[in-house]
């Protein structure tokens, strides 16, 4: 028998911090709801004040390394309902269920905490928006994940009630195109007692769920060969699992480009028509460079998404390709709708140095100036050789227009 309480949390890490997307499948998504009246909410505009409020304070939480806070907002009974509503109505495993859902209140704050510590180093987590699932009977809420170093994620909130108070019972993690609760039913499943793992899965599935649990594990240790080696060992249904194959693609991301492209291709070639996985077909196209198809789908997803952000990833895109134009006018947006993003600055001086308008890469140091930024750091800044040794401010730089800014 596996590890229960070690798998989960290490599933929990793994999903929810690998860059992914998508949001149209959750509202389809027919979730195992149980008759809980928490779980249902009337759209009006009292309602949509409450989530509102929920968004921010999830938001807070996360910025002021609150997990306490966080956790206060999570509807922990909820979602154990919701990972373990398959068995509900089979008496013999109630004492198996009850340990489970303890063992899972005691290590369910894994994830806030990883929220924390990537924002603490570097990371920014936003709430974009919320709308309401007519489907489902309840709100949702997106938040955003993003750092340079390893891109951008989507969580979108699945909102409930809890004594009389506005919570979150679930999370549909755009990576792997799912809930959260179904995600972690595959564990609560597969880790049951033998007798009843057999009758759901047979044994075959079973041993081959604990070699994945494994691969996780090795994941998480930092040991990516192995965990690929390992996942990439599974037999039977499990071996093509959507899910299975987006651990494996994470695996092979970090090991070579020509690993990882084989993964999304595999993964295209599964579910040719899941337009949940827009992050692995957006850096299969990136890596093909086949970079209007990327650009295409970044734009269906800004449009499920209704997030302006994306601008950023389209503008890095075009930028990669040498159309610094088209780039500078993604980075535009970028300033206008997220004036304290330094980043949008830093991609638009990077544009407008290349294509030689050192008068206009002037004008944005001058705002930054203006805006706070000490015209030391400034400078500094434009000067600087990066880890590769290489500045892509170079240009800018070495201009006459630069040096005689300098000495303002």
């Amino acid at each position: 028998m596996i590890h229960l309480k070690g798998a989960l949390c290490s599933l929990i890490l793994l999903v929810f911090f690998s860059a992914g997307f998508s949001q149209n499948k959750a509202r389809s998504r027919k979730a195992q709801d149980t008759k809980n009246s928490s779980f249902y909410i009337t759209e009006n505009e009292t309602n949509d004040v409450k989530v509102a409020k929920l968004g921010q304070q999830l938001q807070n939480a996360i910025i002021e390394s609150n997990t306490e806070a966080f956790m206060q907002l999570f509807d922990t009974k909820g979602f154990g309902e919701l990972v373990t509503a398959s068995t509900k109505n089979d008496k013999s495993l109630n004492n198996y269920r009850a340990n489970f859902l303890k063992g899972f209140d005691s290590n369910i704050t894994a994830f806030p905490k990883k929220i924390i510590n990537e924002v603490e180093t570097g990371s920014y987590y936003d709430f974009v928006n919320y709308s309401y699932d007519n489907s489902m009977d309840t709100y949702y809420m997106l938040f955003r994940i993003y750092s340079a170093e390893t891109g951008i994620n989507y969580h979108f909130y699945r909102v409930s009630i809890v004594n009389n108070n506005f919570s979150f019972n679930d999370i549909y993690v755009y990576l792997t195109g799912e809930a959260l609760s179904k995600t972690l039913e595959r564990f609560y499943l597969y880790a049951l007692p033998k007798k009843s793992l057999f009758d759901f899965f047979g044994e075959s599935n079973a041993d081959e769920f604990i070699k994945l649990a494994q691969g996780v594990d090795y994941y998480n240790k930092g040991d990516f060969k192995n965990a690929y080696d390992k996942i990439d060992g599974l037999k039977g249904d499990l071996k093509d699992d959507k899910f299975v194959l987006v651990i494996k693609s994470v695996c092979a991301s970090n090991i070579n480009d020509a690993l990882y492209k084989n993964s999304i291709k595999n993964i295209m070639d599964n579910y040719p028509d899941d337009a949940t996985l827009y992050l692995s077909q957006i850096d299969y196209h990136i890596l093909t460079e086949d970079y209007d198809m990327a650009l295409l789908l970044f734009e269906k997803l800004k449009q499920d998404t209704d997030d302006s952000f994306l601008n950023l990833m389209m503008g890095n895109v075009e930028f990669q390709r040498e159309r610094y134009e088209k780039a500078l006018s993604y980075f535009e947006i970028i300033t206008q709708e997220f004036p304290d993003f330094f980043d949008g600055y830093s991609s638009k001086l990077s544009c407008l140095s290349l294509m030689q308008e050192f008068d206009e890469c002037i004008g944005v140091l001058d705002f930054l100036v203006k805006d706070g930024y000490a015209k030391t750091d400034i400078m500094g800044f434009v000067e600087e050789i990066d880890v590769y040794n290489v500045n892509i401010l170079k240009d800018l730089a070495a201009s006459e227009t630069f040096k005689n800014w300098k000495k303002l």
